[in-house]
This record gives C-alpha cells, sequence and structure tokens, in this order.
C-alpha cells in the first residue's frame, strides 16, 4: 500500500483463498483486505485517511512471487473537511471474492468480485 500512498497501512485481511487458477497445478493466492476504520465493519460515506479497500492476486511467475491488483480503491487523505461540510461525499467501495469458478468452460477460473458503498452493489468478472 506504500505505493498507493498509504505510507503506515493498519492491514486487515477479509479472506486468503488458494486455488489453481489456470490448470498448472500450481495454487494462486487471492487477498481481499478492507479497512475503513469502522467498528462495525460498515462502508462510510467517506473515506477515512489510510483506509482502502482492495483484492490482490499473488503468484509465482519464472520462479518469483509477483503481487497483482485486481481492483481497489485507496484513499492516503481524508475526504476533505470542507466538501464534508457541504454534505458532499465520496462513496468508498469495500471489494471482495465472491466466486472462483469456470465460466466460459476453457479449463481456467475466472475470479468474480463483489462491490457495495453504502447504498448499492455490483459485480465484475
Amino acid at each position: 500500500m506504500n505505493t498507493e500512498g498509504i505510507e503506515q497501512p493498519k492491514v486487515k485481511i477479509a479472506s486468503v483463498l488458494r486455488i489453481d487458477l489456470d490448470g498448472d497445478r500450481e495454487d494462486e493466492v487471492l487477498i481481499s483486505a478492507t479497512n475503513y476504520f469502522s467498528k462495525d465493519n460498515r462502508v462510510l460515506m467517506r473515506s477515512p485517511a489510510g483506509s482502502y479497500s482492495m483484492v490482490l492476486l499473488r503468484r509465482v511467475v519464472a520462479g518469483k512471487v509477483e503481487t497483482q491488483l485486481i481492483v481497489g480503491e485507496f484513499y492516503p487523505k481524508a475526504y476533505p473537511k470542507a466538501a464534508q461540510e457541504q454534505g458532499r461525499f465520496n462513496a468508498p467501495n469495500v471489494y471482495k471474492v465472491i466466486a472462483v469458478l469456470d465460466l466460459d468452460g476453457d479449463g481456467k477460473m475466472e475470479v468474480v468480485v463483489g462491490s457495495n458503498y453504502y447504498e448499492g452493489e455490483a459485480t465484475t468478472i
């Protein structure tokens, strides 16, 4: 998260899935992590400083572990107070892996990511 501007992240992993996505008999790892600093894990209307939500893919390529961001939002700074006072908000999303399956029958697994914010949801393949 340092590359996204969050220098001292408070890491909060929601799920870790090990699965062979491409049929090469080597597991890849899907990691969902979210921290919006809410006590009850609800999605806030405005992002606090250092908050984030993401899904990562970790896999071995040519003998080295690589980490790839599948989707995510990062907020190194809090949503501006002046904007909050005007009633505006940025509606941050929470991302998580909701399914891993072979949708098109090609022998490779597709990752289905769900996202939600304070009043809506989406699904992405």
